[in-house]
């Protein structure tokens, strides 16, 4: 008997496959991120009606055939839109990064309903707030620490001593985070122990409160740099909507200090799929053990 699965679902990815179907990347509360054909989708608008979309939330009925490496999409039902995303060129980009990581950061097959829930509330923060460059880093910080991928900044990950509030200290991907001045290295970012207590309670508090962090502009880019050599450290690939959300915010290109520019495929509002045809590049990172974290 073919396996069938009725779950909640978050579209993640769509492209066209052949003449009529459509491949469609889900992330599922019952089966975690998975890839389904839709069969015919593309030639019937009865069939899928307005669900296929980027952003969407969906009841969705699964099969798995046997013999396939494909599953099955046999139905689906819009739970909620989140299409006013498309609106605002910054709000859509910071959304479209977002459901990329989910794309290739979670593996297939390997539920993790909390995830899901996180992710819708993370779009709706997005739908509601109005978008700047300190939502995009924490969206980007709360992500990466939700899967596993937290960078130490509370304390120093080489010796574990305690940071010395209010003076310099040095970053190290290498080393996982923070790093004391006794073990710094003279390649280790420096950088202010404050910003980084900053960054640690911005993971950890609700995306709608950041304002109260007090971060500067100068701030706030210089704890993108230590986030964005953390990520490309750890997780070892550039992601395809780097150089998009970077112009959406303002900067003509993704640069790591002097860095060789990301090039990632073009994206424009109101494309459901800005994640394109075609294979994914770099490698599919499973998730690590994941530690509590705080709300949105």
């Amino acid at each position: 008997m073919t396996p069938e699965y009725r779950t909640r679902a978050l579209v993640l990815r769509t492209f066209d496959q052949g003449e009529s179907d459509r491949l469609v990347h889900l992330y599922t509360e019952e089966l975690g991120r998975v890839s389904a054909i839709a069969k015919g989708a593309r030639r019937s608008r009865r069939r899928f009606p307005g669900t296929l979309e980027l952003f969407c939330v969906l009841d969705v009925r699964i099969v798995d055939p046997p013999r396939s490496s494909l599953m099955r999409l046999e139905g689906a039902r819009l739970v909620r839109s989140f299409g006013d995303l498309t609106g605002e060129l910054r709000r859509y980009a910071i959304a479209c990064q977002f459901v990329e990581l989910l794309d290739r950061l979670t593996a297939e097959n390997q539920p993790a309903p909390d995830l899901l829930r996180f992710a819708i509330g993370v779009l709706e923060v997005l739908s509601e707030e109005v978008p700047d460059r300190l939502l995009a880093l924490l969206v980007l910080a709360k992500t990466l620490a939700r899967l596993g991928y937290r960078p130490q900044l509370q304390m120093c990950a080489e010796c574990g001593s305690a940071l010395p509030r209010g003076s310099e200290v040095g970053f190290d991907p290498r080393q996982g985070g923070a790093v004391c001045p006794a073990c710094r290295a003279l390649d280790a970012l420096p950088v202010p122990s404050d910003l980084l207590a900053a960054l640690e309670l911005g993971i950890c508090s609700p995306l709608r409160e950041r304002a109260a962090l007090g971060l500067s502009e100068a701030e706030v880019r210089r704890a993108e740099t230590l986030v964005r050599r953390f990520f490309q450290f750890h997780i070892g690939f550039e992601l395809r909507t780097a150089r998009f959300l970077a112009q959406s915010l303002g900067d003509a290109a993704v640069v790591d200090d002097g860095a060789s520019r990301v090039d990632t495929p073009r994206a424009s509002v109101g494309r459901a799929s800005v994640h394109g045809g075609g294979s994914r590049t770099g490698p599919d990172a499973g998730p690590r053990p994941r530690e509590p974290q705080g709300g949105l």
